[in-house]
């Protein structure tokens, strides 16, 4: 009996077998199977509802790269595998190998034991090893309540939405339960699952649930199955304790392996020497390779770790190669230790610094916001990509570059074009520091180039490492006067019951990364950052505090100028987004709006400068001339600043409600004015220095109620500024007349959180 008949048999068994049936089959006692099974990288053991289960396991994996020499994966058309590839029965062919007994792969098959599988075999051993293959079940349809769950995307969600309890066993929720339901069948035949491997799905996704919570266990020595470049560091073990300083470092009861190197020791000193449980190392990084039961030290550390640091290498130089792919060397594993990754400790030195990439038609590779190679820059940046792929390595990010919208599969690491559905190959790599480069950070003790510091005035030790702190300020503090005085220009008969300072060191740093993004663009210059207001429903704060604003999330109302969120420059017009109530709730937020021009209701971002793909305003809004409505599509430009609670100083609201519906207004002017017209791509670049004040300036509508008294009542606007008699209001609400003066209608809307 050999290990590669019990992964054959086990293959046919749709992956995964009862270990008694093992033992029956191949007529053997428990203590030989275990010298076989229990000591094998092949094979995971695991008790599933009570039972004990041999489920197989692979390195192997399918190549994603073009012409990569000395390449260890196969080199196999996936659809091919799936069986359900269709150009090869057109005229040109797939441009895929559709040959199971190529050199490379008979070479790949053999190496690993795997060259007596038939191709029904591999494709059930490697869907259930690479999770690539197929659709993540998602995590967010699988809490909440509702068809779909927390999904934001509902039936557009490209995860599989199904039962996670039911994979692993017997549930009776309202849940998906049945992989022919019409939303798991689409996602499924989307990736080319056929029909007679639907059949097989549940036992699948029960074995890579297995798989997975394996992989994560502490005491299991083996690798983790989802290795490769991609799939180093994806979270740090513990993370690093959030507690400060190192006394807040204890070990963990249940695990004696070292997957972290010690920050402390790398800076120079750690006090709990050899019974630290993270590792000492004097470089920020170490390559191990896996002898036996012990990971040994690879002598080329630093040599691996230029190699690896190169985005366009798939193996090191030297003798002993090590492949990146695999993270193997011949036939043992390799493991690259390090240290925590500068998003999640900005305050750290000798932090990992990790890039992400993506290789384009011409084989180079882009790193993601840079304009090489004459595409566009992208939306997003490297540290933004690894702030969310540290949040959740499921996740599936969009974000656009040039006039194109893209998805991004962490699970996959492949980038998709939404549009024309091309898909490029994505890296996940660190930036490369030797031994000299940690000389002298230590030395000059310097921080990290993204170290981004909090405010002065923030109050450290109330100042979280994840989450937020709302802070309340005291009313005789030159901070709540500020706030108080740019709150009443425009709130008269409303009385402030507190303002709380949002400390959020997460969001603040991204939003400083965002703001030295832009000014980089800009040419060096300061971009224009102006102080707004958002008024919204308090059912909606703590979501905003936490992971600040998305205009997904509360609704599509509201989108005159465009497809984002919308922030105001006057109070009183945020006011009328607040739920009327007794207490209502009023952000302050710290927004980048750089340069804009007029937004429109079909913008999903904002439009080019130039008709190109590279160069694109920051923001709309909705008069370039006067503006007091601020539209932003990327929420890395906003910061919540304050949060103000209110109320209404007497029994009414003092306040008219404005209009929703898109402005026009009729000018009343002795004098004749030509008309002006505003084309969306006006270009408009403030000051850097520009004031969010409000002003009664010469150019600011108001309102004035008709001077004839009667049981109904026609308000008209008056302007007494030429440049904006193209977008006032119009309007003629016919109501009762009282004791106060009457408004116009209040807008319509889905919810109170949309337009402020």
């Amino acid at each position: 009996m050999t290990e590669a008949a019990i992964v054959k048999r086990i293959c046919a068994q749709n992956g995964s077998i009862s270990y008694d049936a093992l033992i029956s089959m191949f007529g053997l006692f428990d203590e030989a199977l275990d010298s076989v099974v229990a000591r094998s990288e092949s094979f995971t053991v695991a008790f599933v509802n009570g039972q004990k289960k041999v489920i197989a396991r692979s390195k192997v994996r399918l190549c994603r790269v073009q012409n990569c020499p000395g390449c260890a994966n196969l080199h196999l058309c996936k659809l091919f595998l799936f069986g359900s590839c269709r150009f090869d029965r057109g005229r040109r062919g797939c441009r895929f190998s559709h040959d199971l007994l190529s050199g490379q792969n008979a070479l790949v098959l053999t190496a690993h034991g795997l060259n007596t599988l038939d191709l029904k075999e591999l494709c059930i051993l490697l869907m259930q090893s690479d999770y690539s293959l197929l659709p993540a079940v998602c995590h967010s349809y699988n809490n909440g309540t509702g068809e779909y769950g927390r999904c934001p995307d509902a039936e557009n969600c490209k995860r599989l939405h199904i039962c996670e309890k039911y994979l692993r066993g017997f549930c009776d929720c309202t849940r998906a339960h049945d992989f022919y339901e019409p939303h798991p069948l689409k996602t499924l035949q989307d990736r080319g699952v056929t029909a007679e491997l639907m059949a097989v799905m549940k036992d699948l996704y029960a074995n890579i649930e297995v798989l997975k919570r394996h992989s994560k266990a502490p005491a299991a020595g083996g690798p983790n199955p989802r290795r490769g470049p991609n799939a180093q560091n994806r979270r740090p073990s513990s993370g690093f304790n959030a507690g400060r300083g190192q006394a807040a470092q204890k070990p963990p009861q249940t695990n004696t392996e070292k997957t972290e190197i010690c920050m402390y020791f790398v800076k120079g000193h750690c006090k709990h020497g050899g019974s630290c449980w993270k590792e000492h190392s004097t470089l920020p990084y170490k390559w191990e390779v896996k002898e036996g039961s012990e990971w040994k030290a690879l002598p080329d550390n630093e040599a691996i770790e230029k190699d690896y640091c190169d985005a366009s290498r798939t193996y090191s130089s030297g003798t002993n190669t090590v492949f990146f792919d695999t993270m193997t060397q011949g036939c043992h594993s390799v493991r690259r230790l390090s240290t925590v990754p500068s998003v999640l400790q900005p305050n750290f030195i000798l932090t990992t610094e990790w890039i992400w990439y993506w290789k384009d038609e011409y084989g180079n590779w882009i790193q993601y916001a840079t304009a090489d190679g004459g595409h566009g820059s992208s939306s997003i940046s490297s540290a933004e990509l690894e702030q969310k792929f540290q949040a959740d390595s499921n996740a599936v990010v969009e974000f656009t570059a040039g006039s194109q919208t893209y998805e991004l599969s962490f699970t996959d690491m492949i980038q998709t074009n939404k549009r024309y559905t091309t898909k490029k190959v994505v890296r996940r790599r660190p930036k490369f520091v030797s031994a000299a480069d940690v000389r002298t950070i230590k030395t000059t003790k310097r921080a990290p180039n993204n170290f981004k510091a909090l405010p002065e005035h923030w109050d450290k030790a109330l100042t979280p490492e994840t989450g937020y702190k709302r802070v309340p300020l005291q009313s005789t503090s030159a901070e709540y006067i500020k706030i108080k005085e740019l709150f009443g220009r425009t709130m008269i008969g409303f009385r402030i019951l507190k303002i709380e300072r949002i400390q959020n060191k997460a969001l603040w740093e991204v939003y400083q990364w965002q703001k030295d993004f832009m000014k980089k663009n800009n040419g060096g210059r300061d971009v224009t950052e102006k102080q707004l207001f958002h008024g919204t429903d308090s059912t909606h704060l703590d979501a905003i505090c936490h992971n600040n604003f998305d205009w997904r999330i509360c609704g599509t109302h509201g989108t005159a100028y465009g497809k984002g969120s919308y922030f105001a420059r006057d109070a009183k017009y945020s006011h009328s987004y607040t739920k009327d109530s007794g207490t209502r709730s009023m952000f302050v937020c710290r927004i980048l709006v750089g340069s804009y021009t007029k937004g429109d209701s079909s913008y999903l971002r904002p439009p080019s400068k130039d008709g190109g793909d590279t160069v694109f305003y920051d923001s709309c809004v909705n008069d370039v001339f006067d503006p007091s409505i601020f539209v932003v599509f990327e929420k890395h430009q906003i910061y919540p600043e304050y949060l103000i609670e209110y109320r209404d100083a007497g029994g009414f609201d003092p306040l008219t409600r404005p209009a929703v519906a898109k402005p026009t207004v009729t000018v009343r002017s002795r004098v004749a004015v030509p008309a002006v017209t505003h084309s969306h791509a006006s270009i408009y670049n403030p000051s850097t220095h520009a004031s969010s004040s409000y002003s009664s300036s010469s150019n600011t509508s108001f309102y004035k109620p008709s001077p004839v008294a009667s049981s109904s009542y026609t308000p008209s606007y008056i302007s007494s500024s030429s440049a904006s008699s193209s977008s006032s209001l119009r309007a003629s609400p016919s109501r009762s007349f009282s004791s106060y003066p009457p408004t116009p209608p209040k807008p319509s809307k889905k919810s109170e959180c949309i337009i402020s």
